[in-house]
C-alpha cells in the first residue's frame, strides 16, 4: 500500500487555458480539448486528462519532449538522448527496451503518441517535435484502446498545433538564450505567422525554428584493453592486449543537440458546413555526443572512442476533411510519416562481457588480442500511412453514436553494422548479406564489420471501433466502447556473421529470417476489446464518473525464434503474442467556491497479463528476445486542481501516487526480479505544484512571477535482473520574472535553481552503467513579440 507523504499545497495542473478575471471575482475559464475525438469542454467529460495549454508552455518555457514530460506527474520516460525516448503512464512499464536493438526487437511502447490526429509513436525512439506554435498536450492516462487502438493500452499523449485562422493576419517571434552551469550555452529562434488568403474560404500558417541546446557531458581521457575476465577467454590471459587510448576525441561538454525544422498548413472552407486541412511538418536533430555518463569517471563525466553522432529527420504530411450532412457529423483524417534516423555510436563497453569479442578480436591461439575500440552504425527509417473515417451522430438527442474505420501501413526498416576494426587484423573477411534473405541493403559491408542485423518489419492494420452515448437520464449517462482490431504482422531479414579467412571468402553466416519464419510470417492477429463508462453529473459544477476498460500492444516475431544455446532448450519463441490491460476507474470533476477552484482525481487499479518482456539470456540465446512471462498489478490515485487565489494568486498541482507490483513471475524464469517487486520507471509518487503572481504596474502593462516544483520518487530502471538499477528520489525547483507590455513579453527565468544532479533513466547497454542526467542549473532570458 501507499506509504504517507507529506505534500504541502496539494492543489494542480489541469491548466489548458488562462485564468480571467470579472469585476466581481476571478474565474476559472472553460477548458476545451478533443480528447474523445470531439470538441468538448474537459470538465464535462468523463476520463481523466492531464493538459498543459498554449499560455502554460510559454509560461514553463516548453521547448521538447524532456520539458513537457517533467511537468506532468503519473508520466515518465526512459531515454538517453533527444529523439532516443519512451514514455511511460501509470507505470504500465518494465522498462525502456535498448536503443541499438530496438527495432530488430520491435517492442512497441505501451503509450501512443500522437501528433494532431497523426499516430508517430515508435518503440524506444519516439519522434521528438519541437514545440514551437503549439495550442496544447494532452495526456489521457488509462486505456485508451478503443478510441486510439495499438499500443495506447496505458494512455495517450496528444501534441496539439494551431491552426489557420479566417480573417485575421497575426505572428510571433520568439528569442531565447541560457547559459548552464559549466556547460556550454543554448539558444532558440521561433516564429509563426497566420495568414488569410480569403475572407471566410481560406487561410494559411507557417512555423519555423532552430533551437540549439548546448552540451554538459564531458568525454573525458582515458585507456581500456580487453579485460581478462571477459567470458569468452575462458580464463586464458592473453600475452598481449592492444591499447584504445581517445585523446582525439577528449571535449567538454561534447553533447551538442541542434533543432531545425518548419510546419506549414493550409485550411479551406469551401460552405458554413465543410472544412479541409492540409498540414506538413519537417524537423531535424542532429546531435553529437552522449547524453549519460559514467559515475564511476565522476559526475557528467563519459567515455567514448568513437565518435558518437546522429542525424534523426521526420516529413509528415496530415489532411483532414470535416463537415455535416444531414445532422451527422464526418470527419477523415490522413497522414504519410517518413522517419530517417542515421548515426554512430561508441560501443567499447561490450568488450566487458561479449561473449564472443576474444573470438573476433585475438588471433587463433587467444595470445593476442586487439584493440576494443568497437561501433555501431545504425540506419532506421520508418514509413506509414494512416487513414480514420469517423461518423458522430447529432450530440443533442439521448441515443447518440460515434463510428469509425482505422486502416495503418507501417515499415520499419533497420540495419545495424556492428563495427570491430581490430577484427580486419584477426583475419576476418567483410561480411556480406546471406543469400536469399530480404536485404534493404544489399551489399557487402565495409572490413570489420564483424555483425549485422537487417530487418523490415511490417504492419497492416484495419479496425472499426465506435461508442455509444444514452442518457439514462437527465444527469446520468452510460457509454459503451469497442473497437475489433484485425493486425497482419510480418517480419524479414537476417543477421549476418563474419568469418575468419578460410580461403573461401564469406561463408553466409547468420540466421536468415526469412526462412525460419517462412509460412509463419506474415501472422495475423485480431481481437475485440472493449469499454464501459457511466457518467453522473450531480449537480452543475460535480460530476463522478466509473470506467472499466482494456488496452492492448500487437504482438510480434522474435528474430532469433527457435534459437537455443542448448541444443535441449529452452528455445526462443518464433511469435510472442499481444499484452492486455484491464483498467477500473473511479473519477471526480469538481468546480467550487464561485468558480475560482477546479478539483479532479481519480482512483484505479489495474492488471496487466502476459506482460512482453524483453530479455538477453545468454544461457538462451547471445541476442535479445521477447516473451510474455509475467503478470502485474497496479493500484494508484490522481489529483489535479488549480485555484484562483484572487485576481492575482493562482496556484496549480498535479499529484500522483502509483503502487506497481508484479504478481507473477514463473519458476523456469531466472532474469526477472520477483513477485512483489515494483515495475520498472514507476515512482510511487510524483508531483508538479506551481505558483503564479500576475500584477499590473501601470499604463496597462503587467508582471508576473512563477514558481515550480517537481518531485519524484525514487524508482527501478526496468524489471530485468541485471538492468534494474535503483533510481534515487529527486526534486527541482524552476522559477520565472516577467514584464508584458502591449504586444512584447520579457521573461527571466532559471531551470534547477538547486542544481540537482538527478537520475532521470541508468542502463547497461553498453555493457557500461550509464546514468542519464537532467540538465544543471541554467538562467536565461525569453523574449517573445506578439503583432
Amino acid at each position: 500500500m501507499f506509504q504517507k507523504k507529506t505534500l504541502s499545497h496539494a492543489i494542480s495542473a489541469l491548466t489548458v487555458s488562462a485564468i480571467t478575471a470579472t469585476s466581481a471575482h476571478a474565474q476559472l475559464e472553460e477548458v476545451v480539448v478533443t480528447a474523445t475525438k470531439r470538441t468538448e469542454s474537459a470538465q464535462d467529460i468523463p476520463i481523466t486528462i492531464q493538459a498543459l495549454g498554449e499560455d502554460t508552455l510559454e509560461d514553463l518555457g516548453i521547448g521538447n519532449f524532456k520539458d513537457y514530460i517533467k511537468n506532468l506527474a503519473g508520466v515518465t520516460s526512459g531515454g538517453r538522448g533527444p529523439g532516443r525516448n519512451e514514455i511511460f503512464i501509470r507505470g504500465v512499464s518494465t522498462g525502456k527496451g535498448g536503443l541499438k536493438i530496438a527495432g530488430a526487437v520491435g517492442l512497441e511502447p505501451t503509450v501512443a503518441l500522437y501528433l494532431d490526429e497523426a499516430p508517430i509513436s515508435m518503440g524506444g525512439r519516439n519522434i521528438d517535435p519541437y514545440m514551437t506554435d503549439m495550442n496544447r498536450v494532452e495526456v489521457l492516462p488509462g486505456p485508451q484502446g478503443t478510441l486510439y487502438g495499438a499500443s495506447s493500452q496505458a494512455g495517450t499523449v496528444r501534441l496539439i498545433t494551431n491552426k489557420p485562422e479566417f480573417n485575421e493576419f497575426s505572428g510571433g517571434i520568439d528569442l531565447m538564450g541560457s547559459n548552464t552551469s559549466s556547460a556550454d550555452n543554448s539558444s532558440a529562434i521561433e516564429a509563426y505567422a497566420n495568414i488569410p488568403l480569403v475572407d471566410d474560404k481560406l487561410a494559411a500558417r507557417v512555423a519555423v525554428y532552430r533551437a540549439k541546446e548546448g552540451g554538459y557531458i564531458n568525454n573525458v581521457s582515458g585507456s581500456r584493453l580487453l579485460p581478462y575476465s571477459n567470458p569468452g577467454l575462458g580464463g586464458r590471459e592473453p600475452a598481449e592486449r592492444a591499447i584504445s587510448t581517445n585523446e582525439d576525441l577528449v571535449e567538454d561538454n561534447f553533447n551538442d543537440a541542434t533543432y531545425e525544422g518548419y510546419r506549414a498548413s493550409l485550411r479551406w472552407a469551401p460552405n458554413d458546413d465543410w472544412d479541409v486541412q492540409l498540414q506538413h511538418t519537417s524537423q531535424t536533430i542532429e546531435t553529437e555526443g552522449v547524453w549519460d555518463y559514467d559515475p564511476t569517471l565522476g559526475d557528467l563525466n563519459s567515455e567514448s572512442y568513437q565518435p558518437d553522432f546522429a542525424d534523426d529527420e521526420f516529413d509528415l504530411t496530415t489532411w483532414t476533411v470535416s463537415g455535416r450532412m444531414a445532422n451527422l457529423d464526418l470527419i477523415y483524417t490522413g497522414s504519410y510519416l517518413d522517419r530517417l534516423v542515421e548515426g554512430i555510436s561508441d560501443y567499447s563497453g561490450y568488450a566487458n562481457n561479449g561473449p564472443y569479442i576474444p573470438y573476433y578480436i585475438c588471433n587463433t591461439s587467444y595470445t593476442s588480442c586487439g584493440e576494443t575500440a568497437f561501433f555501431l552504425d545504425q540506419y532506421y527509417n520508418t514509413e506509414r500511412t494512416t487513414h480514420e473515417f469517423r461518423v458522430n451522430t447529432d450530440a443533442d438527442r439521448r441515443l447518440r453514436a460515434m463510428i469509425g474505420v482505422f486502416a495503418d501501413d507501417t515499415e520499419n526498416v533497420e540495419q545495424g553494422d556492428w563495427n570491430y576494426p581490430s577484427s580486419v587484423e584477426a583475419g576476418f573477411v567483410p561480411n556480406a548479406p546471406i543469400p536469399g534473405a530480404t536485404s534493404s541493403n544489399p551489399n557487402t559491408r565495409p572490413p570489420g564489420v564483424v555483425f549485422f542485423n537487417d530487418f523490415t518489419r511490417s504492419k497492416k492494420e484495419l479496425s472499426f471501433f465506435g461508442e455509444l452515448y444514452y442518457d439514462i437520464s437527465d444527469d446520468v449517462t452510460a457509454t459503451f466502447g469497442v473497437r475489433r482490431y484485425d493486425i497482419e504482422i510480418g517480419l524479414k531479414g537476417s543477421s549476418n556473421f563474419a568469418n575468419r579467412d578460410y580461403g573461401t571468402g564469406d561463408l553466409d553466416w547468420g540466421r536468415n529470417v526469412d526462412e525460419v519464419l517462412e509460412g509463419s510470417s506474415p501472422a495475423d492477429l485480431s481481437d475485440t476489446i472493449m469499454k464501459l463508462n457511466v457518467q453522473w453529473n450531480i449537480d452543475d459544477s460535480t460530476m463522478i464518473y466509473g470506467t472499466w476498460s482494456e488496452g492492448y500492444r500487437p504482438g510480434g516475431f522474435n528474430r532469433n525464434g527457435g534459437s537455443s544455446a542448448n541444443p535441449e532448450g529452452p528455445f526462443v519463441p518464433d511469435f510472442y503474442e499481444s499484452d492486455e490491460v484491464t483498467n477500473l476507474e473511479f473519477g471526480w470533476k469538481m468546480t467550487m467556491m464561485d468558480d475560482t477552484l477546479r478539483f479532479n482525481g481519480a482512483i484505479y487499479r489495474i492488471e496487466w497479463e502476459a506482460m512482453q518482456i524483453g530479455v538477453l539470456d545468454f544461457d538462451i540465446s547471445n541476442l535479445t528476445f521477447i516473451d510474455n512471462v509475467s503478470d502485474a498489478e497496479i493500484t494508484g490515485m490522481e489529483i489535479d486542481s488549480v485555484w484562483q487565489a484572487n485576481e492575482n494568486l493562482t496556484l496549480f498541482a498535479n499529484v500522483s501516487f502509483n503502487d506497481s507490483e508484479l504478481t507473477r513471475v514463473p519458476a523456469n524464469i531466472v532474469g526477472l526480479r520477483q513477485p512483489g517487486s515494483s515495475l520498472a520507471l514507476a515512482p510511487e509518487l510524483q508531483y508538479v505544484l506551481r505558483a503564479r503572481y500576475d500584477w499590473e504596474i501601470g499604463n496597462g502593462n503587467r508582471m508576473f512571477a512563477q514558481l515550480v516544483h517537481q518531485y519524484t520518487d525514487d524508482q527501478i530502471s526496468a524489471i530485468v535482473t541485471g538492468a534494474d538499477f535503483q533510481m534515487d528520489s529527486y526534486r527541482t525547483w524552476d522559477a520565472s520574472l516577467g514584464y508584458d507590455l502591449e504586444n512584447m513579453t520579457i521573461t527571466v527565468f532559471g531551470e534547477n535553481l538547486t542544481d540537482e544532479l538527478a537520475d532521470l533513466f541508468i542502463s547497461n547497454e553498453d555493457d557500461i552503467i550509464k546514468t542519464t542526467p537532467n540538465r544543471p542549473r541554467t538562467f536565461g532570458v525569453r523574449l517573445s513579440y506578439r503583432f
